[in-house]
């Protein structure tokens, strides 16, 4: 394979591709909102790949620290990289771009990228295809919108990069299904059947089935591509791609160092009575009531929030975190809380949650 043919405005630093087998890999971008379920939705999907022989490559973009969802997902993965940055698409472009060129090609190989929650995809999309080297090695390239039924359209000003992210999208994957009425469930489906006529809903084993046909049998033509760059429908969309871009750098992120074991239903206190300018949190942690395991905890923008955790079953490669998304955070002031949070907490209770995930509460 001749070497990589980069712009030069790409950073690279000393990259070293790998070896090609002439095997292309199906690739999927994965595109969601904060806290519509995209890590949850990998966990899942990675073992069925595995039971079907495939070999996933995955890539986790994060805000702050991807550590904390690639830990979550090391038990299940032989292969997955964390890319820590606010937006995949500006901020670790040239970070992807020498990961998936570096990555080792094997057969049955399919390649998943998981995209922070307010990454614009036309833009990280754009980067992907312009490259040579992307092209002939990563194809077909296909976008999974993952919707959350309950939340979608309910988020005030983002709600126009909820939809952004959804109109270039080739599969639609729905979360929270079961928890929402079937009237919801068909005006959420009737609007992005609206915004994006061309995206396929589909489920967790027909996508399995679908890359295990991609990888496994003869494919088309480099760089052909199955996501939707139609004219935008979007009511906002009238307004520059440049505007659309900036919704994506609206956010910020805030990592808070946690102290080695904490009390568990201080933790849970802590999350519930974050502002609601705390749109997302994820985090690693050790509770005192459960010595020697690690947990991922996480809240959304529930209303009540319901922040949920579940163990690791690989030890995590950072120290206990959280990470704290959204709009105009004063970090400082959310540091000094935290400290004051754990400093009076009280036992916990473990109770089995939705999935088997544990859901801890105060007692």
């Amino acid at each position: 394979m001749a070497t990589p043919r980069i712009p030069q405005n790409y950073k690279l630093g000393n990259i070293h591709p790998a070896k090609s087998s002439g095997l292309p890999a199906p690739t999927v971008l994965l595109v969601g909102f904060l806290g519509s379920g995209k890590t949850t939705f990998l966990r899942n999907l990675l073992p069925l790949l595995e039971a079907r022989g495939l070999e996933p490559f995955v890539v986790i973009n994060d805000y702050q620290n991807a550590k904390i969802d690639a830990s979550s997902l090391k038990s299940l993965v032989k292969e997955v990289i964390p890319l820590n940055g606010n937006c995949v698409c500006c901020d670790s472009i040239h970070e992807l771009i020498n990961t998936l060129l570096a990555m080792p090609e094997k057969p049955n190989r399919v390649v998943l990228i998981e995209a922070n929650g307010t990454t614009d995809p036309f833009s990280l999309i754009e980067h992907l295809v312009a490259h040579v080297e992307l092209r002939e090695r990563f194809f077909p390239l296909i976008q999974v919108g993952v919707i959350d039924i309950k939340r979608w359209q309910k988020r005030a000003w983002q709600n126009d990069l909820e939809r952004l992210q959804a109109e270039s999208a080739s599969h639609l994957l729905f979360t929270r299904l079961d928890t929402e009425s079937a009237k919801s469930v068909a005006r959420v489906r009737a609007d992005l059947e609206w915004l994006n006529p061309r995206a396929v809903e589909t489920t967790l084993d027909e996508l399995a089935e679908e890359l295990t046909r991609l990888a496994t049998t003869p494919r088309r033509q480099p760089g052909e591509m199955t996501f939707s760059v139609t004219k935008s429908k979007n009511k906002f969309s009238i307004k520059s791609q440049q505007h659309q871009h900036q919704l994506s750098h609206g956010f910020v992120a805030v990592q808070i160092d946690l102290p080695k074991k904490v009390d568990g239903s201080a933790l849970m206190a802590w999350l519930r009575q974050l502002s609601a300018s705390v749109l997302r949190v994820k985090g690693v942690c050790q509770l005192l009531e459960l010595p020697g395991i690690h947990f991922v905890f996480q809240r959304t923008d529930d209303t009540p929030p319901q922040p949920t955790m579940f163990p690791l079953l690989a030890e995590p490669t950072i120290p206990p975190c959280a990470v704290l998304i959204g709009v105009r955070l004063d970090g400082e002031a959310l540091r000094r809380d935290a400290a004051a949070s754990f400093a009076a907490g009280k036992v916990a209770i473990v109770k089995a949650g939705p999935l088997g995930i544990g859901i801890l509460e105060q007692s």
